[in-house]
Order: structure tokens, then sequence, then C-alpha cells
């Protein structure tokens, strides 16, 4: 019985070390290498938040100085052969004040500063070894195209401000997107691809926005460009590239879903709603992963592509409270994916071992808040008294004629009207006796705050714009003043003149209109200029007009008080 057990246990033996060496050398003899590990940390809508004050699961999340150590800490602990840094939209945009007025310059030289040597700035050629790829989202959008490239290959353009980087360098990013051309010759704005060979075999990150964006955008903005369908777009350069024996593929893609929240690595069987569901269905069979954003949710499932396989699909809020921490894992010979999983890694203050923060990112966050200090104190002219909102008798105030002179001036419009009170767009404080700096004219022209609340405290400066308007209309919003039962807010004017009647009904007061000095035909079309709350249908004065016809958008409100007053004396009396 003794030696019947030793012979069944050296025949385990056998078969266990055969099955080994089978596993380790294959049928040729040869070694079979392991496959190649790679890590994307991946960033959605950060929208320039490089300040604190943002919250996940009721604890204290986000700011760069703790997004950096949190990041740092994961570059240092991984074992992967290589660690890809993606950005993926709405980086910049609907940004806080404070990078906001720098033209969100401070938030590309905060993602700068991962990148390895072998990222370059000014180009748009493939940086094989650059650890920085980045899409951009709508809201790269938001100043319009030649911004946005801008943004990407750096130079100061025609924008003055007070710079921490002089000149701005651009991104060192690999910033590609797909899926969105030149209308004149049907070309990608920026490179659509960008690969990276990571111990001898290639990866392919393809960039995609949102169809959405004509809609979330001011057509100004996007007059040059045409947004194509994402996923038939992706496939096209999926398709280019197998070409070239390329079968890994990761997906940048601007555009999400929701799900339910839950910690840990990817699970089987979640349930994704949203657009990303059906893009993710419509890829070709060799897409194995999508970076996704723009919902400002949690995703972390596996969807199926076109040919029923699993697509790793990834969000991981907003704003810098967290990150998706992806690990993939290809096959040397064949170059496909063999396995891939997320974990949507929150960024606490204080964590247990990476929530201290980055030395040299509270650096820049000083260096921004020195710089606005120093926008904020820009003089631009005196006065030796105060120009305030208080009412003439005969309508209107000194300081929103004066806003009203500028808005009008600076669209080169018939007449322009600017309204005081609470409503969005509204003059909203005064200026005092003595020196008028930058920040006092903000303060008369609140920014564009209307949904700071939604989107997380972001700072825009609302436009001025014109619009078409008959005489008659002219003649309705000046009407407006005394509307029964409420009248409309207080009226300023620039290129007007107008008399009314108190002892006749509401809604038939006026009784003289001057246009420039000369009787306003009621059926003729002037241009009128206002902010673009007015000229798009909101506010007191919208139900005059349908909204958002015939509109043109101009400068920033307080640009053009800007430009207005220094065309000014100097000293005002």
């Amino acid at each position: 019985m003794k030696n019947a057990v030793v012979v069944q246990v050296l025949v385990v033996i056998l078969l266990l070390t055969g099955g080994i060496f089978l596993i380790g050398y294959g049928q040729t003899g040869k070694h079979v290498q392991p496959p190649v590990h790679v890590t994307i940390l991946a960033i959605n809508d950060f929208h320039g938040h490089l300040y604190g004050g943002q919250q996940l699961n009721n604890r204290t999340a986000g700011s760069a100085p703790v997004l950096a150590s949190h990041l740092n800490y994961a570059k240092q602990t991984t074992n992967a052969s290589s660690v890809i840094l993606a950005l993926l939209g709405d980086t910049v945009g609907a940004s806080p004040r404070n990078t906001s007025l720098l033209f969100d310059e401070p938030t590309i030289l905060f993602f700068n500063s991962f990148a390895v040597t072998e990222c370059t700035a000014g180009n748009n050629s493939h940086q094989n070894n650059c650890d920085l790829i980045a899409v951009p989202g709508n809201h790269e959008f938001n100043r319009g195209t030649d911004e946005l490239l801008r943004m990407t290959y750096g130079g100061n353009g025609n924008i003055t401000i007070s710079r921490i980087a002089d000149p701005y360098p651009g991104s060192l990013a690999d910033t590609i997107c797909a899926n969105v051309v030149w209308k004149e010759n049907n070309t990608p704005i920026l490179p659509p691809y960008t690969i990276r060979t990571v111990e001898g075999v290639p990866v392919a990150f393809i960039g995609a926005v949102t169809l959405e964006t004509p809609v979330l955008e001011l057509p100004m903005n996007i007059e040059r460009v045409e947004f194509l369908n994402e996923s038939e777009t992706i496939n096209r350069y999926v398709t280019l590239l197998q070409g070239q024996g390329i079968h890994a593929f990761v997906v940048l893609l601007h555009e999400g879903g929701n799900q339910e929240p839950y910690e840990g690595p990817t699970r089987s069987g979640g349930n994704i709603t949203g657009p990303v569901a059906s893009i993710a269905a419509s890829l070709n069979p060799d897409v194995d992963i999508v970076l996704s954003a723009h919902k400002h949710d949690f995703t972390n499932a596996y969807l199926k592509n076109s040919g029923g396989n699993d697509v790793l699909v990834t969000q991981a809020f907003a704003y810098g409270v967290a990150y998706a921490d992806v690990d993939i894992w290809i096959d040397r010979k064949s170059g496909d994916i063999i396995e891939k999983s997320a974990v949507i890694v929150p960024v606490y203050a204080n964590g247990a071992d990476n929530g201290n923060t980055d030395p040299t990112t509270e650096t820049l966050v000083k260096e921004i808040d020195a710089a606005v200090g120093r926008m904020d104190a820009e003089v631009i002219a005196t006065t030796e008294s105060p120009i305030t909102r208080r009412s003439y008798l005969s309508g209107g105030s000194a300081l929103g004629n004066l806003v009203a002179d500028s808005q009008r001036a600076a669209m080169g419009a018939d007449v322009a009207f600017v309204t005081t009170g609470s409503g969005a767009g509204s003059l909203h404080a005064d200026i005092s006796r003595g020196i008028i700096t930058w920040k006092d004219l903000e303060a008369v022209l609140p920014s564009d705050a209307s949904m700071a609340a939604e989107y997380g405290g972001w700072y825009s400066r609302p436009r001025v714009a014109t619009r078409e308007l008959t005489g008659d209309q002219i003649r309705k919003i000046l009407e407006r003043q005394w509307e029964e039962p409420e009248p409309a807010g207080e009226l300023s004017v620039s290129g007007l003149e107008y008399t009314w009647d108190s002892t006749r009904p509401a809604g038939n007061r006026i009784t003289t209109i001057l246009v420039n000095g000369i009787p306003v035909d009621l059926n003729a079309t002037y241009s009128g200029a206002m902010n673009y709350y007015m000229a798009y249908g909101m506010g007191d004065y919208a139900p005059v007009w349908k909204s958002g016809m015939n509109v043109t958008i101009g400068p920033a409100d307080i640009n053009a008080l800007v430009t207005y007053i220094r065309s000014r004396p100097a000293r005002w009396t």
C-alpha cells in the first residue's frame, strides 16, 4: 500500500511539473514573457478646480495640492511598465474665478507638472514616451476654436493678463480629438489619435468629444468646425490602425453616463445609463476601454461592444475629487488587451497614506493668487465724484448710461439698453469717488453665476450682444418701465431720447422717441446692444421678442466697459 501511495504522488508531481513546463515554455520550449502592464490615471471634468471646497461622500476632497499628492503616490506605488495620465475633457472652462480670470492657463501649468521630459509643447506630433494625453471637452470651446488651439500649443495671443509663465508655453499633453473637423477641408482640428509603444507593444489612444457640443456652445465659438458622430469616427480610426498591426485601443471620450457608485475594482453586471452606453455598444470589437466624462458622475463597469466583447467604462465624478485608476494587461504576441480593471479612487484631504498636499503645487496656487491680486488692483481711471445707479428724474442713471454707452460703442450699435436691479446682467454696485480699479468694475457687472450652484461655482464674464429690433420693439421695451402690476427694472439707454406722459395708461405712455436725433420709424430695423441675457430672451425685457433671433455676440461686458473708460479722459469730473 505504501509503495502505491508513493507512485501516485510521483505521478501527481510529474503532471504538475509538466503543466508548469507547458505553461512556462509552451510547445516550442521557449519562455513566454508575462503580459505588458500599463496603468492609466484618468481625470475627467476638472474645470480648473485648483482650490479646495469640494466634498465627496461627506468628506473634504479635491484641490490641486491634494490631487497632486494622490497622483504622485499612485505613480510611485504601481508596478506597471508605463503610467499614463489621461485628461478627459472640460479640464478647463466653467472654472472658478481665479483660474478663469487667468484664462485657465494655471490649470494647464498644473497638469504640465506631471509630464516627463519627453513631453513637448507647441506641436501636434505624436510623442511616444510622453505620459500625458488629453482630449478637449465641450467647455474647451467656450472661448472659441482659436483659443482652444492657443491653450494647446501655446503663445500669449492677443490676451493681456497677469501671467505665471510668460510666454504661456501651451500644454505638454498629446491633445487628441478625432470627431471635430474643419468645415473648409474636413480634416481634424487636432490629431485624432496618439500611440504609445510599451515594451514593444503599441497601444492606440483615440479621442472624441460629445456630439452635444453644438447645442451647448455659442454658435460664434464653433462656426468653423463640425462635430461628427463619436462611435462612427472612432471606428474609422480603429480600422485604420488595425491595418498597422495595432489591436490595443483606449478611447478618451468626453461623453458619459450614470451608475450607482461603489467602492473597489470593476464589477460585472453594472448598469450604466446615458449616451456612453449606446456609444460603447457601437464600437469596434477591438475597443477594450472607454475613459468617459461629461456627466460628472461615477461609472466603473463592463459594457459590450459591437462584437459582444467587454468594454471597461470609467468616469470619476468631477472637479478633481476622484480619479480612475485603470490597469490593463496586454498580450505581447497578439497585441490584444487581455485583462482590464479599474478603481475609482477618492481624492480625500488628509487621507491615511496620500492625503498630504504637494508643496510645489501649493506654491503654484500662491502664484495664482498673487497674479489675480495684481489684476484686481489695476487702475483703470479716477473719478472726482461717485458714479451711481441713482435714478435721474428723466430716467436712467449716470452709471447705467455709462455702461450703455460702453456697450453701444463696443458693438457699433444704433442703441443700447442696460438694466439696474436684481436680474441677471443688471448693474449691482456703484463706483465710489477716487481710483477706479478693475475689481471695482467687476462689482458693477457681476460674473455669469446663473449656474454656479449646479456646476461647482464656475466663473465667466457675460458678453455684450446685439440683436435686430424694430422701432416698435424699442417702443415696447421703453413702455415696460411702467408695466402693471409690476414694472420691469430700471432702464438706462444710449443712442436714444424719449419723452413720456405719466397721465396716460400703462403701455401707452411714450410720446416721442429719437434714435440718434432722428424720430424713430416703428417699422424700421435698428441694431440694439445689450447683455446677452436680454438678447437671448432672459430677464425683465425679454417678452418683447422671441429668444435667440438675429443675435450677434461681442466682447465680455467688463472688457467693453474698460475699453470705453480708457477712451475717455483719464480723470473724470
